[in-house]
């Protein structure tokens, strides 16, 4: 990975508009999955995915608002190859366990 300044646009949702800015250092668990409404033509797509803890992102940009109790809590995020640099993406999309 690059220093600890290289941040990752990511988004709670897919299709959703809203996205914010993470350190790359703050996502584990990369891995692909098959959302629902991922179809591209007659084949799912499999989109890039990980985990974040709430308090490294601006939870309330993606419609996290600590409401299970107290912080932090982790969620899934997806990463986008439309939201970051292709050279990102590609680095990021390695790390993913199929």
């Amino acid at each position: 990975m690059q220093g600890n300044d290289e941040r990752v646009s990511v988004r709670r949702h897919w299709n959703g508009a809203q996205s914010a800015f993470v350190p790359v250092d703050a996502l584990w668990d990369f891995h692909f999955q098959n959302d629902a409404g991922g179809v591209c033509g007659a084949f799912p797509r499999a989109f890039l995915r990980a985990r974040v803890w709430c308090d490294k992102v601006d939870g309330s940009a993606l419609g996290h608002f600590c409401r299970e109790g107290p912080p932090p809590h982790d969620f899934a995020v997806f990463i986008l190859p439309g939201d970051n640099a292709a050279p990102l993406y590609e680095r990021l999309s390695a790390l993913a366990h199929r």
